[in-house]
């Protein structure tokens, strides 16, 4: 019997929560998403140029976003998410590692999803990139999530999210939390099998973007726990 989704929190708002997960190294599958961003944006011969928006959706301490930043330093870069306490260390970090340019310093904005959503935030113009790591999963409801990407998109906005991907059981769920957390704080641990069991299949992923008008992008699976949901709108 295929295990059945249950929901985790929407939001990080606990200190503890919050600091395990900025201390956390988890530079490996960052810079491996980012060479998939970017790669994917070179195979498709786009632009990023100085005119460029690229938000990075649920960055949470700033992980993504930075990176993003690094790669097209010129492009102006948006990180978005709903815990403040997370922003507050993502600022901090921008800050001291002074990530900045002619742009001015990396912005950060306290929205969360059904804000973005219902249209009562605007960025001020459409996105050119839009990414996300891990958020798809915290989402209750993933209309809500494919509304706010509408919200942020136009015409030719490249999309490159990628989340968990819930196991078929509890067992391989507790297979791979031991795989890849085994000597990682408690806090991490067993938020790592919680959001394995808040993860969606590829095949609801796919069904979510049939219903919710995103036919042109595509989801793969990519490792033993990983999807991603990629294209152009």
């Amino acid at each position: 019997m295929n295990m059945k989704r249950l929901p985790e929190p929407e939001l990080m708002q606990g200190l503890l929560q919050v600091k395990a997960y900025a201390e956390a190294d988890f530079s490996k599958s960052d810079e491996s998403l980012i060479s998939c961003i970017e790669e994917y944006v070179l195979k498709k011969g786009l632009k990023v140029t100085s005119s460029s928006l690229i938000v990075d959706i649920g960055c949470g301490p700033g992980n993504i976003t930075e990176r993003l930043h690094a790669t097209w330093p010129w492009a102006e870069v948006i990180g978005i998410d709903g815990s403040e306490p997370m922003l507050t260390i993502a600022r901090s970090r921008a800050s001291e590692s002074n990530f900045c340019d002619v742009r001015g310093e990396i912005r950060y904005c306290c929205w969360d999803i059904s804000s973005i959503a219902d249209g009562s935030v605007d960025l001020g113009k459409s996105a050119n990139l839009i990414v996300s790591n891990s958020l798809l999963h915290h989402i209750h409801s993933p209309h809500s999530f494919w509304e706010a990407l509408k919200g942020l998109s136009n015409k030719g906005t490249v999309h490159f999210h990628r989340d968990l991907r819930r196991p078929p059981s509890l067992y391989e769920a507790i297979a791979l939390q031991e795989k890849y957390l085994s000597n990682s704080p408690e806090v991490l641990v067993n938020d790592y099998l919680a959001s394995m069991q808040a993860a969606f299949t590829v095949a609801e992923v796919q069904s979510q973007l049939e219903n919710e008008g995103f036919d042109q992008l595509n989801v793969y699976e990519v490792e033993d726990r990983y999807l991603d949901v990629v294209g152009i709108y």
